[in-house]
């Protein structure tokens, strides 16, 4: 019997939010499905607009649009917008070059104005020079050596080089009226410090920098106070495992960490500076939902802003009416550029477009569940009677340092329209919840987050009738390895189990891996580990203990968790006699990393729904035939 599938509308999502130097206008990508559109809003007084961009064709290649998932967008003070897109091969590989343009507004969409090739680009990020100029600049990643900066003018046929710098150039603000840039550098062995990069005379310096381990990041500048706000991980600054806020003040001086901006158990990030750059926009992650807080730099007083439960993102623009501008995403509500009208009001905006709401997307609830050292925060879909639904999907986060944040998740929209209840569980290693919840897992993978795991699958059992069937247990990159070893820890406790871009060990990972993620894995004690524990957090060597029903899928451009982790458990679970599309589903798909995770693809949203709908029957049959 082939399960009805739910019939839902695309889920939209947008990204890559952007605004111009006077604030009047925003851009933002927007998906549904492999569809991507330009946003632009109005963002002027009485309430917000926005208008839907048709993504243009460049002049001289017929066919090939400027807007697609890899795109980078910029609104101009006037109303035109700058996109920036790096070119890909046939089979998606970076192609090592890229093209801007000019675009405007045009009743059927973008009308593209002038464009530029640019030449030796991985990826690249715009920044609108401040005040009334109708100018900015690009910053171009050429390579994991070299970054470039070059000025962009709409009215000139050619892009202006200004300088080269070693190393990889990433997020960054202006710290002055239009000459000096505040960029995040990345240099050998992948520490991040802030670098001031002077336009005028071509030259660059190290400004912030705590040490040779840390990560230390330019946030949010004030041109009419001259603060400027970072951030560093340093170990005698952090608190409860999240960077801590500096201040840098003008004049120089050292940079100051207000204690009363940096001792909440809140993992707080600074977002933006009031039009008089007296006080500070944060946002504040508390668990899995996240609010905006007011820090008055005069005073030291902070202040939290009221509004709905759910997830905030950077950036922010802080008008200079008083209204915030920020991406807000809940449950129920996909992301959209939600507007507050002051400090002082509860009110919020959210306009959107007609089709985001068109799904009656499913809310979910925050729950608490007993772990085995203590309470776990979950996010739950499935209403008061979620225990007591037929189909039940434990959902294990990637990472291991992430956490599931109450947002929307497409993929967890199709399971409860499928009538299935899904438990997002933030057990240890999760952020958002302390030190004492993330430290356990730090160079312990597999261990504490997996004993929570498996404690969850009972608990969340506990309670329903023994003639439904059992969880499915269901993880994407680091939350699929967790899946698998749980699968094999205790392969009685689940009815199936789903692993999209898993790992089969850290070991493996590090064999394979490259670049951020192998040099994640290395600071990882692999040696420490007893050789009987590692072998039960090795997949390849645990899998035999598989019993449940396993779906596996994975993209063959991951870069991150390369496919062949996946391949070499299919050999494995092969030589052990077992029998794909009877014991276990394989499936490859034309998608990197962050596709296969977040399930971006009909066929593989589709594959997983239907597995989760099905596996506990398909284990009952089993057992029949056995």
């Amino acid at each position: 019997m082939t399960e009805t599938l739910p019939d839902l509308p695309p889920m939209p999502s947008r990204f890559g939010v952007a605004f111009s130097a006077d604030g009047r206008w925003a851009t933002c990508l927007r998906s549904e499905q492999d569809r991507v559109v330009l946003e632009r809003w109005d963002l002027t007084w009485p309430r917000p607009s926005l208008r839907t961009l048709d993504g243009a064709v460049l002049p001289d290649a017929p066919g090939d649009l400027i807007i697609d998932r890899r795109s980078g967008a910029l609104p101009l003070n006037d109303g035109r917008v700058l996109v920036v897109r790096p070119a890909v091969g046939e089979r998606g590989e970076p192609a090592g070059h890229g093209t801007l343009v000019a675009a405007e507004p045009a009743p059927t969409g973008l009308r593209v104005i002038r464009s530029w090739p640019v030449p030796r680009m991985l990826a690249g990020f715009l920044l609108a020079a401040p005040g009334q100029a109708r100018t900015a600049v690009l910053v171009v990643v050429e390579n994991e050596r070299h970054s470039r900066i070059w000025r962009v003018s709409p009215s000139s046929p050619v892009l202006e080089p200004v300088m080269r710098i070693p190393g990889v150039l990433s997020g960054g603000v202006w710290a002055d009226e239009g000459r000096t840039l505040a960029l995040d550098h990345d240099g050998a062995g992948h520490r991040t410090e802030g670098i001031l990069v002077d336009l005028r005379e071509r030259g660059w310096r190290p400004f912030w920098s705590v040490s040779d381990t840390t990560s230390d990041r330019v946030a949010a500048y004030s041109p009419r106070s001259g603060v400027l706000a970072v951030t560093t991980t340093a170990p005698g600054a952090q608190q409860r495992g999240a960077p801590q806020i500096g201040l840098r003040l003008p004049g120089g001086g050292p940079v100051r960490f207000p204690e009363t901006l940096n001792r909440s158990a809140a993992h707080r990030t600074p977002l933006a500076f009031d039009a008089a750059g007296e006080n500070l926009l944060v946002r504040e992650i508390a668990g899995a939902t996240a609010r905006l807080a007011v820090y008055a730099t005069g005073n030291d007083r902070i202040t939290p802003l009221p509004g709905p439960p759910g997830m905030l993102w950077p950036p922010a623009h802080w008008a200079g009416d008083g209204r915030v501008h920020v991406r807000y995403s809940a449950p129920h509500q996909p992301p959209t550029l939600a507007t507050v009208r002051g400090p002082a009001r509860s009110d919020w905006d959210m306009a959107a477009h007609p089709s985001d709401a068109a799904g009656a997307w499913r809310n979910a609830e925050l729950v608490e569940l007993p772990g085995p050292a203590g309470p776990i925060e979950a996010i739950v879909y499935g209403g008061p009677g979620w225990r007591d639904r037929t189909r039940l999907v434990l959902a294990l986060h990637g990472g291991p340092l992430s956490a599931w944040l109450y947002e929307f998740e497409p993929l967890f929209q199709y399971l409860a329209a499928a009538g299935v209840s899904v438990v997002a569980p933030n057990y240890r290693g999760s952020t958002g919840y302390g030190d004492e919840h993330l430290r356990p897992v730090l160079g312990d993978w597999g261990g504490p987050d997996l004993e929570d795991v498996v404690h969850l699958g009972h608990a969340v059992a506990h309670g329903r009738d023994p003639a439904l069937p059992r969880p499915v247990v269901l993880g994407a990159s680091y939350g699929g390895f967790l899946a698998l070893l749980a699968a094999c820890r205790a392969p009685d406790l689940w009815s199936g189990c789903a692993a999209l871009a898993p790992f089969t060990s850290a070991s493996g990972l590090y064999r394979t891996a490259t670049g951020t993620v192998r040099d994640r894995v290395s600071q990882l004690n692999l040696s420490r580990v007893p050789g009987g524990q590692d072998a039960r957090r090795d997949v390849l060597r645990a899998c035999e203990a598989l019993t449940a029903p396993l779906l596996v899928a994975h993209g063959t451009r991951d870069e991150a968790v390369p496919v062949e982790q996946s391949r070499a458990l299919r050999r494995r679970l092969l030589e052990l006699g077992r029998t794909e599309g009877v014991d276990f589903d394989y499936l490859e798909t034309a998608d990197d990393h962050n596709g296969v995770v977040q399930a971006w693809s009909p066929v593989l949203r589709q594959a997983v729904v239907r597995f989760c709908l099905t596996a506990g029957r398909a284990l009952a049959l089993d057992k029949e035939r056995r």
